[in-house]
């Protein structure tokens, strides 16, 4: 069984966060070791920056792949991976 975002623990919220910014570092983005535990913490939690990476993976989608697969991509199935996420949620 798959844990909602609300029961997840903070470990469980970092692994997340590392694995878009991985993600996004695969991209050809290079984004500072920020989360509260890494040298550079800014003072976001790790939830703000986990938010903050999916945008940026997202906007990467729609900006780097051709149509019609960005539209797809970036719409369609966000869209219905949103949803999904935010029936887990409540």
């Amino acid at each position: 069984m798959e844990r909602r975002g609300a029961d997840r623990s903070d470990e469980e919220w970092l692994d997340e966060a590392r694995r878009v910014r991985q993600a996004l570092t695969a991209l050809g983005d290079h984004l500072p070791l920020s989360l509260p535990d890494e040298p550079g913490a800014c003072g976001q939690s790790t939830r703000d920056h986990y938010a903050s990476y999916c945008a940026q993976l997202k906007a990467r989608i729609e900006r780097d792949l051709p149509e019609p697969f960005a539209r797809i991509t970036g719409t369609v199935v966000y869209d219905s991976h949103l949803i999904l996420m935010r029936t887990r949620i409540r």
